[in-house]
């Protein structure tokens, strides 16, 4: 049976962080899905369309990672991908241990068979988070050291646009 992981979040944009855990996990599975989901509690900045290629875009180099985008709950998008785990890396602290716990066990009980692992990131992304380069880009600083260099570009045109 073939092993495939989920990586779900809303990725606006994507990191490097969020690379590092792609680079990681993809390793690890004979296929990782990148599944961009919808979170209801954030703006996004980017279209879900510029999201996924914008993703597509950093994750090419990686044979065996698709990017798709789903509006169901996570383990609803891992059955249809036939996942067995899901993966999670945006554990940045005890606050975010404890919530990404919790998420791990609502979803245990609602797909006991779908495992959740948790991959960190290195103590150089770990810290990274979308919000906060959208922070830094609105203010017109530099986040080419977060963010993919296909992105820098697009990140400053669009919060450009934004702010007019």
């Amino acid at each position: 049976m073939m092993k495939n992981a989920v990586y779900a979040g809303s990725f606006d944009p994507i990191t490097l962080g969020h690379i590092e855990v792609i680079e990681k996990s993809h390793k690890l599975f004979d296929h990782l899905y990148v599944v961009i989901a919808q979170n209801t509690q954030k703006k996004g900045l980017f279209t879900v369309a510029e999201r996924q290629r914008q993703i597509a875009t950093a994750v090419a180099r990686f044979e065996n990672v698709s990017v798709v985008v789903s509006d169901r709950l996570t383990v609803q998008a891992a059955q249809e991908l036939q996942a067995q785990y899901l993966i999670r890396g945006g554990v940045r602290g005890n606050v975010d241990l404890e919530s990404e716990m919790a998420i791990a066990e609502l979803n245990s009980t609602l797909d006991e068979s779908i495992q959740t692992l948790f991959i960190p990131a290195s103590s150089q992304t770990r810290a990274i988070s979308s919000s906060m380069i959208k922070e830094i880009a609105s203010f017109g600083g530099d986040v080419t050291q977060f963010v993919p260099q296909t992105l820098f570009k697009i990140l400053n045109e669009s919060l450009r646009n934004k702010n007019k």
